[in-house]
């Protein structure tokens, strides 16, 4: 009786530990964060300035400001790559809402990037509007290229790099994630009045060959110009948030801007998510009913009436809950990985402790969230399985 009650005390100890320890992830474990500014990922031609033609162009340099935590030892880090709004018109990477997103991101443990792309075209023009969004998906594609290049020089995870954009940042991962070679749009290829061919998804921005596609996309308030982009097996999943009010890119579909200035007709978050999950392809949607365009607070990008209001941290807590899930797909204790917690865990995680077993994921092993795997985590996944 009395082991009992001292089993029961320790458990008890280590219920209340894990209850407000700090998840990297999930929430803030660092309280001193990095940023480098201006890192060249890429160069390619853009217009110099809106309304140009699209044979003028200029080679300017693309760049990202990088922000980690400070002191941070993991080497494997996930990566997110911030894109701002601005309906590729305007807008820049020290946006206000990108800034404390890639801010919080880093605190989080993540690496983060808040990214510059090409932006410029005549808003009175379908035709420029839909060779400005296809520079932007290029850019994406060329970070991710650029990052997964160099992702044992940064620490970073090859295989969890996503990406989170907000309205015509949110269309750039979307059509990345989704769009072919083969569904390139004619206006992408030139021709009207001598303007360049922009080559393939991968052919601008830098020379490295790597897979570009993100493997997962934080998409706010955006939208997509072809809805057969989206095919089976293009299992990239999806969590979108949209304003059911939204007047500039509606949350079915239609023009932006609720006109018709000749500009492309678009698909909102709920024709999206109606696709993805027809398709069996990984998708949430959040809609809110009578809220309108960047409804966390912000236009384009900056924060009005001094910051962000409290959808953002609605909008925050589902999104890096989604990552999270991806990143961690299995129950906490599930050692190998085999879908279920049972003795098979136990005998696995103390096999770990006595050091015969060095390959494993420390989330899975250290119940108690204390940054080590030892005979108390072995306390708590007896309790579990036991239950």
């Amino acid at each position: 009786m009395k082991n009992h009650t001292f089993i029961n005390l320790i458990i008890m100890t280590l219920f209340f530990s894990f209850t407000y320890s700090q998840v990297r992830y999930k929430q803030e474990v660092f309280s001193e964060i990095i940023k480098t500014e201006d890192v060249t990922y890429g160069n390619a031609p853009d217009i110099p300035f809106n309304f140009a033609f699209e044979w003028f162009t200029e080679d300017i340099d693309l760049t990202m400001d990088i922000y980690e935590a400070n002191s941070d030892t993991v080497t494997n880090r996930p990566v997110i790559v911030f894109m701002h709004s601005g309906a590729w018109f305007e807008g820049n990477n020290e946006a206000d809402d990108m800034v404390t997103l890639s801010t919080i991101s880093a605190k989080m443990g993540y690496f983060a990037v808040s990214l510059t792309y090409r932006l410029g075209y005549n808003i009175f023009s379908s035709y420029s509007a839909e060779r400005a969004a296809y520079r932007g998906m290029q850019d994406a594609s060329a970070a991710i290229r650029y990052l997964r290049e160099n992702h044992l020089e940064y620490g970073i995870d090859y295989d969890n790099i996503f990406i989170w954009g907000s309205s015509a940042g949110a269309f750039n991962g979307i059509h990345l994630s989704y769009m072919e070679e083969e569904d390139r749009l004619a206006a992408t290829y030139g021709g009207w009045w001598g303007d360049p061919d922009l080559g393939c998804i991968d052919c601008a921005g830098n020379n490295y060959d790597h897979y570009s596609k993100p493997n997962a996309v934080v998409a706010c308030w955006g939208g997509i110009f072809d809805l057969n982009w989206i095919n089976e097996g293009d299992n990239i999943p999806l969590i979108m948030f949209h304003g059911e009010s939204d007047g500039i890119v509606p949350i079915n579909s239609g023009y932006p801007f609720t006109n018709g200035f000749l500009l492309p007709i678009i698909y909102g978050s709920n024709v999206i998510h109606n696709r993805l999950d027809s398709l069996n392809i990984d998708s949430d949607l959040y809609a809110e009913e009578g809220l309108p365009h960047e409804y966390w607070g912000t236009s384009s990008g900056d924060w009005l009436d001094g910051g962000p209001n409290e959808y953002f941290d609605i909008i925050k807590e589902d999104a890096y809950s989604f990552l999270f899930d991806i990143l961690y797909p299995f129950q906490l204790g599930d050692v190998d990985n085999d879908g279920s917690v049972n003795f098979l865990d136990i005998s696995n995680l103390l096999s770990i402790i006595i050091g015969n077993n060095n390959e494993f994921e420390p989330y899975y092993t250290d119940l108690n969230f204390d940054d080590n795997t030892d005979i108390f985590d072995l306390i708590m996944l007896i309790d579990m399985v036991s239950i």
